[in-house]
């Protein structure tokens, strides 16, 4: 079929037209789409395959009158197959995005294959600029410059953070979908100079940095030496003997070097060291003389 030919006055011609452009009208009302496989021919008989192909090429040839044009471009005409079928994928990018939260998608996956393409060609310098941008305008970070997994676990304590989960709250335990988020996290603040700067702006737009680690235990309040006095007391009371050098005792889940402690207070009484106040009461708990490793607990005395 020339185009180059037709002429508005020619019967076959508007015959032809009205056909296809009334089969394309009913296939877009079916399917929702234009994009229409070249063999197929429709429940009437008509060849519309045919007919897509031919305006297609005509089309490309520059052969192709306006009024046709703007017709099969009110139906949702695809005029380059390998374009629509680029921006299908990049449509199932997007709605990979609105799920996940990011675009690491596995590369076992339709998605994450087609993706990997993307970044393969981007990395060659292969990839048309406007289809880059598109990628780029989809999500900034689609080239996973830290890579996959690390992307996939950000994204994932990102949006638990989004959900009103607060920082505070985390601890090196915390899980989210059977990933150990509180371990990552605490080995990307612990590693933060060797980290990529890129990955330090996005976590510090989270407001995670070593400066505010929620990960980091909470100092205990120093003992004071009357409460360790008390603890010593305890020691004494349960085990009938002065502690040795290496013996701990544990309260309320804390473990207390006290034979350490008793060792030193006595090596500073030695010294001149320890103030007297302290001296007296330690020597409270011991019958006779509580600097020597043999010394008695006065309650078995």
């Amino acid at each position: 079929m020339d185009l180059i030919s037709f002429d508005p006055r020619d019967q076959t011609v508007s015959r032809s037209r009205r056909l296809g452009i009334a089969a394309a009208q009913s296939y877009r009302d079916q399917h929702g789409h234009l994009d229409v496989p070249a063999d197929y021919t429709d429940p009437t008989g008509y060849t519309l395959g045919t007919f897509i192909t031919t305006m297609r090429d005509a089309a490309k040839a520059g052969r192709l009158e306006a009024d046709w044009t703007a017709e099969l471009d009110a139906l949702g005409m695809i005029w380059d197959k390998h374009d629509a079928a680029w921006r299908a994928r990049l449509a199932a990018a997007a709605d990979y995005l609105r799920t996940h939260g990011h675009l690491a998608a596995p590369a076992t996956t339709p998605v994450g294959a087609w993706l990997a393409e993307q970044r393969h060609h981007a990395t060659k310098n292969t990839l048309d600029t406007a289809r880059a941008d598109a990628l780029t305008t989809l999500a900034p970070d689609w080239r996973l410059p830290h890579g996959a997994d690390w992307h996939r676990k950000y994204h994932l304590l990102r949006t638990h953070l989004a959900d009103g989960a607060d920082p505070a709250a985390l601890t090196r335990g915390t899980l989210l979908r059977g990933v150990k988020i509180g371990s990552w996290l605490h080995r990307q603040l612990a590693t933060w100079p060797a980290l990529h700067p890129g990955q330090q702006h996005l976590l510090t737009a989270l407001g995670l940095t070593p400066d505010t680690n929620p990960l980091t235990p909470a100092r205990r309040a120093r003992r004071s030496f009357e409460q360790t006095v008390q603890l010593l007391e305890l020691f004494l009371h349960r085990e009938g003997r002065a502690p040795a050098a290496r013996e701990t005792i544990r309260v309320d889940g804390d473990t207390v070097k006290i034979g350490a402690w008793l060792a030193k207070a006595r090596t500073k009484h030695r010294d001149g060291q320890l103030p007297e106040a302290h001296a007296r009461l330690v020597a409270t708990l011991f019958d006779g003389d509580w600097t020597t490793e043999g010394a008695v607990p006065a309650a078995v005395a």
